[in-house]
């Protein structure tokens, strides 16, 4: 659909759109989580009755004043909702008398309270977080350290209202970190309205064995009102202990269920892949997997939407379980779990597509280990709709500058969501304080407020057109060669392979490639198959001169790029050759060319004090015009011209205004 068309859609529809106000609610302000314990704060939520089409609850933590604790500890963030009982207990109890026996009490009474999980997170393992060694490779962090994490509680929304008491429960036996909790309320249409909210069972820890055995969560009988036309169980479930030969219950993957009369609906391994996640390093085993959690990351969430398998007019039993315990010990090992169970009204609209982030360019915290970038950009879309989304365009681009449109084609049902890889943009424009924007577009949509996001991001580095790469391999560990584990390979813009180191690695050897690489975008990646990076088993009880160095040094021998050791499954490096990415605007007229000599792309730099309509135009040496391109409102950017069939020889550039001429002489060499 064209823009025009996309307009008077737009403007002649009954669709809904709003102004996406937000309300923002602060409960924790650093709170130090320093020992095991509750941390309460009492959060003013709005009290007026306006719907909200999205919560988003901001965890950020960062190092305790003592520093942070050098282990994984469990945090998670109740909401303690009032529940109307009241109850009391003794705070003084004095005896009167002995004959005949009199005492007297004074009672404290307070309303009983209901927690409700709201979200839930491992620390990291902070060995690194608040050190400051600028000669340590594995050195990424400093005392100001912070990290966010952003839950969804969207579905709470009908119990986070009014003053309410919000808890940050600290698992954590030593001085560790400290917590800032925000809440943003966005006005709007939620996907559906929440008509109840109930937990199946207290959230807690539970032994293996005991909810194997069906002695916590056991089964309930549900009969849904008229109104429910929806129903869901959202669960967190992180395995925890050492026991057992495969020390359950952290380290053993063991599968759980939710069933709807006995039949088994929703199956989900308790399993987290830790080798890629954005905090590292760490110190510990963070990159090893675990059930449901790594060290520094959230809990999963499993969804189980249950709509569909019930009969909403009849009786049903809901129940949660675990697979079988093996009578070999680990049955002692420990889940904490919760298990909430909501209702909903009518589904709002039947067709509505959401831009629910953009994974990059972002600087997000969640998203460090894909960022920054030079070449395609990647967003996640959602169907809020009832019917089945098949195709959408996403425009998308840097704020104010020229957008490109990609067409996506697939299918989403109901609260489904996907990923899409788009195809590289028009980066030209870019500077300090440019924005990256997406914004989703289908011919049906009944709800717009949702279609668009911008996001901050950085610029990648630049690095010149010959460099050296080199690494050492590590040590062999017993039968172990350590060194077989890694590999090295660069990719250009298209994903096209440029470069690989192909011979064999020995133990604890440098290696050192001389790269040569045109002007261009790439992607540099040093894997580890173990995923466990190349730094040392210290906790094996290896020295630190086992562990193996990754780095690229300059022609003079500089390093110019040292990266951690204890990197887990892989190094991502983005990268630009010979130009920077990102031009800074100036009081006055700049014009440039790179690279100069040429051989593939040229690109033409032209920094404006004002926007101006500008023409780029190259001509041969006879004068001939070989390639034009005109732009308009141009202010700062780089054009990149495909000069790939232009045979080897001296040509000439031209960027013209209306008040003025750049021009300057360039040569093609093959």
């Amino acid at each position: 659909m064209n823009k025009f068309l996309y307009s008077l859609f737009v403007l002649f529809s009954s669709y809904v759109y709003s102004q996406n106000d937000t309300t923002h609610v602060q409960a924790h302000i650093d709170a130090q989580l320093t020992w095991y314990g509750n941390y309460d704060a009492i959060a003013a939520f709005p009290i007026e009755d306006i719907s909200y089409e999205k919560i988003l609850m901001d965890f950020t933590m960062g190092c305790a004043d003592g520093g942070c604790s050098h282990w994984d500890y469990t945090v998670s963030v109740y909401l303690m909702h009032p529940t109307g009982v009241l109850d009391s207990n003794i705070t003084v109890l004095d005896t009167l008398s002995i004959e005949p026996f009199e005492v007297d009490t004074t009672w404290s009474i307070f309303e009983v309270t209901e927690k409700f999980e709201l979200g839930r997170l491992i620390t990291p393992y902070g060995n690194y977080m608040d050190w400051n060694q600028p000669t340590d490779p594995n050195d990424l962090f400093d005392e100001n350290w912070e990290h966010s994490y952003i839950f969804d509680v969207t579905d709470f929304a009908p119990l986070l209202t009014d003053s309410s008491l919000i808890r940050v429960h600290y698992d954590g036996w030593s001085s560790g970190f400290s917590a800032t909790l925000d809440f943003d309320f966005i006005e709007g249409i939620p996907p559906r309205e929440v008509l109840s909210i109930e937990n199946i069972a207290p959230v807690g820890g539970y032994s293996y064995q005991s909810l194997a055995d069906d002695q916590n969560f056991q089964s309930i009988t549900k009969l849904f009102n008229e109104q429910v036309e929806g129903v869901a169980v959202k669960s967190y479930v992180s395995g925890h202990g050492h026991e057992g030969p495969q020390s359950c219950c952290e380290w053993v993957s063991k599968q759980h269920s939710i069933s709807i009369n006995g039949d088994d609906i929703y199956q989900w391994d308790v399993w987290k892949d830790c080798g890629m996640i954005p905090i590292y390093p760490q110190g510990g085993t963070w990159p090893f997997d675990r059930a449901g959690w790594c060290p520094g990351t959230e809990v999963d969430l499993q969804v189980s939407e249950l709509t569909e398998f019930i009969d909403l007019d009849s009786e049903i039993v809901i129940d949660y379980s675990v697979q079988a315990y093996t009578d070999n010990g680990e049955q002692a090992g420990t889940f904490i779990v919760s298990n909430t169970l909501f209702t909903y009204g009518n589904i709002n609209f039947e067709n509505d597509v959401e831009i629910v982030d953009i994974v990059k360019p972002t600087n997000k915290d969640n998203w460090t280990r894909m960022n920054p970038i030079c070449g395609s950009p990647m967003v996640k879309i959602r169907n809020r709709g009832s019917k089945f989304l098949t195709s959408a365009i996403i425009e998308y681009g840097i704020e104010g500058g020229t957008l490109s449109s990609y067409e996506w084609n697939g299918t989403l049902d109901f609260l489904e969501s996907t990923s899409i890889e788009l195809p590289v943009p028009n980066w030209s424009g870019v500077t300090e304080d440019s924005k990256f924007i997406a914004t989703v577009i289908s011919e049906d949509d009944m709800y717009l407020n949702n279609n668009s996001l911008t996001t901050d991001f950085d610029i990648p580095d630049v690095l010149p057109g010959t460099f050296v790469f080199e690494f050492r391999t590590q040590t062999n560990y017993g039968s172990t060669n350590r060194a077989s584990q890694s590999s090295f390979l660069i990719n250009d813009l298209n994903g096209n392979l440029v470069f690989e180191h192909t011979s064999p690695l020995q133990s604890f050897t440098w290696y050192k490639d001389t790269i040569n690489l045109p002007f261009g975008c790439y992607e540099l990646i040093f894997k580890d198959s173990a995923e466990d990076g190349v730094n040392e088993h210290w906790y094996y009880g290896e020295s630190s001169s086992a562990a193996g160095k990754v780095q690229i040094r300059n022609m003079n021998g500089d390093i110019i790029k040292k990266f951690p050791d204890d990197f887990g499954q892989q190094i991502d490096y983005r990268f630009t050759v010979d130009y920077p990415l990102i031009i800074v605007p100036t009081d006055k007229a700049n014009f440039d060319l790179y690279p100069n000599p040429a051989s593939d792309f040229l690109s033409i730099n032209l920094s404006l004090p004002n926007p101006q309509d500008v023409s780029f135009v190259i001509y041969n040496n006879l004068g001939e015009e070989l390639f034009r391109l005109d732009k308009f409102n141009f202010t700062v950017g780089s054009e990149i011209f495909d000069i790939n069939s232009l045979n080897t020889g001296i040509y000439y550039v031209k960027a013209i205004t209306k008040s003025n001429e750049f021009f300057d002489k360039f040569i093609i060499v093959k």
